[in-house]
């Protein structure tokens, strides 16, 4: 190669990496601006107003859960059963693909997945965690890929309908209408999007190939969108990853009930139905690390003093507090109950680190025989 060609790709290479470093450096300022802000709207000490009323802080709120220990130990109980509801869902979405692996080892990798998430929230994420170990056994990285992210897209419709059924319950309740009208746009959007993907002709009439190749991480988004066409010929096998995607749906959103009951919460079930919907949306589409900030601002924002005070609103500092220690809890629990994957990790860790995974599943696919 000509030492002009060199130094052209040596540019492109520099520059790559000066915007991946300005989208990392970017994604951290807006976490830290929402994490600033969570903390200030919340109350970290015991406060008495003018007019004799009290106000509890963090410290308060948290010891609440520890006096109510039942309610944690219920929903760290039920939580532990996504890891294997997951991994079942998992194996089922691979062997579409014809990739064949046991329960036992889907159930490893989803667990080693969960613990990169919750425990090592960054660049790399579980998910191409998964994604590398599943295409080192099989060498079918195009596939790998594809079933792991859609995976996620299987879980973000599958908690809009959910959310969607306990909008139907609770339509006349004002409280959440924000959240309402925020799952009915997601999951328009969704189902809008599914069929634009699937429907060749407007795919070229909306020029969607060229548009997916201007997204970040736009390799992978390319080979997803080839391999997951797939599925079109195994509606049944979705429809089945569906139902058990509401299921860890349902165990996440109990866990989340129980936990609020316990650090004093008076929201009715519906309002977690509705309300956890949108947070784990904005948990989704937000890119900053493990959520951070997204989340906490969301439960404040959408768990008012009235939907945590049930009969008796509560004080507006107080209600941003709880809604703080509800999420705090609720990363805690998932912490927990993800332990088991960095021990399967270790027990089996290769020499390549995790962004050395991240960067072989981003180059260029192999070419198939």
């Amino acid at each position: 190669m000509c030492p002009r060609g060199e130094e052209a790709i040596g540019r492109v290479a520099v520059s790559k990496g000066i915007r991946k470093t300005l989208w990392h450096v970017a994604r951290l300022l807006v976490m830290a601006a929402l994490v600033a802000y969570v903390v200030g709207q919340a109350q970290w000490g015991d406060e008495v107003g003018p007019d004799g009323a009290r106000t509890e802080g963090i410290k308060s709120i948290a010891l609440r859960l520890a006096g109510r220990w039942t309610w944690a130990v219920a929903a760290l109980a039920v939580m532990m059963l996504q890891s294997p509801i997951g991994a079942v869902r998992w194996r089922l979405l691979l062997g579409v693909q014809g990739i064949h692996i046991t329960f036992l080892e889907s159930l490893r990798l989803t667990y080693i997945g969960w613990f990169f998430n919750n425990w090592l929230p960054g660049g790399t994420g579980g998910d191409f965690v998964k994604a590398y170990h599943i295409a080192r056994q099989t060498h079918r990285k195009t596939e790998a890929v594809t079933v792991v992210f859609l995976d996620r897209l299987i879980g973000l419709v599958a908690v809009c309908l959910l959310g969607a059924a306990a909008v139907g319950y609770s339509l006349n309740d004002e409280r959440v209408r924000v959240a309402q009208v925020i799952i009915g746009v997601s999951l328009a959007g969704l189902m809008g999007g599914g069929i634009i993907f699937f429907s060749l002709r407007l795919r070229r009439l909306l020029r969607v190939d060229r548009l997916l190749a201007r997204l970040p991480l736009a390799g992978i988004v390319a080979r997803v969108d080839r391999a997951v066409l797939a599925y079109r010929h195994h509606k049944g096998k979705v429809a089945l990853a569906l139902l058990y995607s509401w299921g860890m749906q349902a165990v996440a959103l109990c866990a989340m009930w129980w936990l609020a009951t316990g650090l004093g919460s008076r929201a009715s079930w519906h309002h977690y139905f509705v309300n956890m919907p949108v947070v784990w949306i904005g948990w989704s589409l937000i890119p900053v690390p493990g959520g951070f900030g997204v989340a906490e601002t969301l439960v404040q924002k959408l768990f008012t003093p009235s939907v945590l005070g049930g009969p008796a609103p509560l004080p507006a500092a107080e209600a941003a507090t709880l809604g703080l220690a509800m999420m705090l809890a609720y990363r805690l629990v998932q912490m927990l109950v993800s332990v088991p994957g960095g021990v399967f990790y270790l027990a089996r860790r290769t020499d390549v680190s995790p962004t050395h995974m991240r960067q072989a599943l981003e180059a260029e696919p192999e070419t198939d025989a």
